[in-house]
């Protein structure tokens, strides 16, 4: 019986890792698949762990790897993918194989895949010595061919070409300045959205599997206001240093504290949205004032955010409406 159950694990193994593979090439030799590709990859590995155990799941990684290496050829490429999505699947399957509850275990998935993230950055540079920070000749090429356009356009008035070059530049050293939050960020969005898949695989394979919570009860943990705190310590300490290095990890902290308050803000007025009962026609009208006055609004929604993480104010707002129906 053991040996049947060993032979049917190897089966299973060799044949869920050759659809990694074919998932992964996919997406690499096809780059307008590469983000589903990248969403869909730690799948089969998760149903792996889930139907056998942890060393079936990292067998099959292995081999996976191997031939992703043999079939592609470009071993930093295929590393990168490899580091960055081959544990996450493993601990999918996990989460799911013990029954972890649905926000715990997308939150423990979400912080591993942002660590794997800021590894892969850290080990792209060490290995090919290419800084993603700085600002290449091919984005100040990028950045005089779109001048050129706007000036073969008419766009350009005489005396604002020198204004504009500034401005394009600024906005390049800030989108290479903020990268690692932006994929940070991203890998958050992309784990949520893996797991959620994991959850409809799972359900088609018959497993019992606990369901999110709705985004209007989505509460965060007090202690994230830490990635706020140190951001703003790392900031000043490396303004009064003159450090930029230190400025920059504060600078991405901060910006990516400000996306997950954002996120909470939002789940905040949804929560108030469903509460009041408002018509369809006012929610519309609030979500365009929303959207009219978006800078205004994203400071809004990440001051409530902040605010309801530290006090939890559904919470309250809840049991005070409790209080006065039992008065």
């Amino acid at each position: 019986m053991g040996s049947r159950l060993h032979h049917d694990a190897l089966v299973e193994g060799a044949f869920l890792a050759g659809l990694t593979v074919v998932i992964a090439l996919l997406g690499l030799f096809m780059p307008p698949l590469f983000l589903l590709s990248n969403l869909i990859t730690p799948l089969p590995l998760a149903v792996l762990v889930r139907r056998h155990d942890l060393k079936t799941g990292a067998v099959a990684l292995m081999v996976a790897a191997a031939l992703l290496f043999v079939l592609y050829g470009r071993p930093v490429t295929v590393l990168m993918l490899v580091i960055q999505l081959g544990p996450l699947g493993l601990l999918l399957g996990l989460l799911f194989k013990n029954h972890v509850r649905a926000g715990l275990a997308v939150a423990a998935a979400a912080v591993v895949a942002a660590g794997l993230t800021l590894v892969t950055l850290v080990l792209g540079f060490w290995i090919t010595g290419i800084n993603p920070l700085a600002i290449g000749p091919q984005m100040h090429q990028g950045a005089e061919h779109l001048l050129e356009w706007y000036r073969q356009q008419g766009f350009i008035e005489p005396g604002m070409e020198e204004e504009l070059r500034r401005i394009l530049q600024e906005m390049m050293q800030l989108a290479a300045l903020l990268l690692p939050a932006n994929l940070v960020i991203w890998s958050l969005v992309s784990t949520f959205i893996t797991y959620y898949l994991g959850q409809v695989v799972f359900r088609r394979l018959g497993y019992v599997v606990t369901p999110l919570p709705p985004f209007k009860q989505w509460q965060f943990p007090w202690y994230l206001v830490w990635i706020l705190i140190l951001g703003l310590a790392f900031l000043m300490g490396g303004d009064a240093l003159e450090k930029q290095f230190i400025s920059a990890i504060g600078k991405n902290l901060l910006y990516t504290g400000a996306f997950l308050y954002l996120v909470l803000g939002l789940a905040v007025v949804s929560f108030y949205f469903a509460r009041w009962q408002l018509s369809g026609t006012v929610k519309i009208l609030l979500a365009v004032a929303l959207l009219l006055y978006w800078p205004f609004a994203v400071l809004m929604l990440i001051t409530l955010g902040l605010v309801d993480s530290l006090v939890n104010i559904r919470h309250s707002a809840h049991h005070r409406e409790k209080g006065g129906d039992d008065k």
